[in-house]
């Protein structure tokens, strides 16, 4: 949305170049919509929906989630909230409204804010002191500095929340979570992945609240409605799945008309 409001602020230099193209394969109607405003004629755009869906792996285990729960000394008894890819200012604010009963793991976004969330809670166990070592299994906070163990963090979750989404920013990607099975929340500033949460969202599959640590606490205590919700998502990560294949399907379309139409040439 903010790309299209800047392109057509250069509509009359910008259109000779998308008329050019030979096709346009987007994720929905409201993106076939701006390429036609910016000059690409109708019967060249495709709607196929986001690749995104297909990179969604739908499984229950994560090969080295328990060692991270070990390590860190998450307690596998008591339960487990996972906020990932959070923003400035989103850690303190669920650190403060998350049931104090539960324990909650911090994954924020950006490798350099990771000292400043450190310092919100002395007591907040650090994933790069435990790699070598084992946390306290009394501990309540969690804070995963390192990158690349989220999706294991993820499937330790018994609720997961997604940053960036509360205070300005716009949004994180929330299929990883639910593929894995995990009830997803995430705040109301998701403008990146509007489409996606929408989709989601209709098919019961996903939350969008701003007042995380009560549906957290709603989930925590009714397990039959947080498993209905983590199946709902999976069910339409499925349904969604296939634009990689029709993707493919128009690329090798194109190549095919054009190998037609040199052999034309020639002849």
């Amino acid at each position: 949305d903010r790309s299209f409001k800047r392109y057509k602020l250069i509509g009359p230099l910008i259109r000779p170049t998308f008329a050019t193209l030979a096709l346009a394969a987007v994720q929905t109607q409201i993106y076939a919509r701006r390429f036609r405003t910016l000059g690409l004629a109708a019967e060249r755009i495709h709607v196929v929906d986001t690749m995104k869906w297909d990179g969604a792996q739908i499984t229950d285990r994560i090969e080295g989630a328990e060692q991270l729960a070990v390590e860190m000394g998450i307690d596998r008894d008591r339960p487990l909230i996972v906020a990932g890819s959070t923003g400035p200012g989103e850690e303190q604010m669920l650190i403060e409204c998350c049931p104090e009963d539960a324990q909650l793991l911090l994954a924020p976004r950006k490798p350099e804010r990771f000292e400043q969330v450190a310092q919100l809670a002395p007591q907040m166990v650090r994933r790069t002191r435990t790699a070598t070592g084992r946390g306290s299994e009394s501990s309540r906070l969690f804070l995963l500095d390192t990158i690349g163990e989220l999706r294991e963090a993820y499937s330790l979750a018994d609720v997961v929340i997604v940053g960036r989404s509360f205070l300005g920013l716009y949004g994180s990607d929330v299929m990883e979570p639910i593929a894995l099975g995990k009830p997803t929340l995430i705040g109301p500033l998701h403008s990146d992945f509007a489409d996606v949460v929408e989709a989601l969202c209709n098919g019961g599959g996903l939350q969008v609240t701003d007042r995380p640590g009560q549906v957290v606490a709603e989930l925590l205590a009714d397990r039959t409605r947080a498993s209905q919700m983590a199946e709902a998502g999976r069910q339409v990560i499925r349904d969604r799945q296939g634009a990689t294949q029709r993707h493919a399907n128009l690329l090798l379309s194109l190549l095919s008309r054009k190998t037609t139409l040199r052999k034309k040439a020639v002849a």
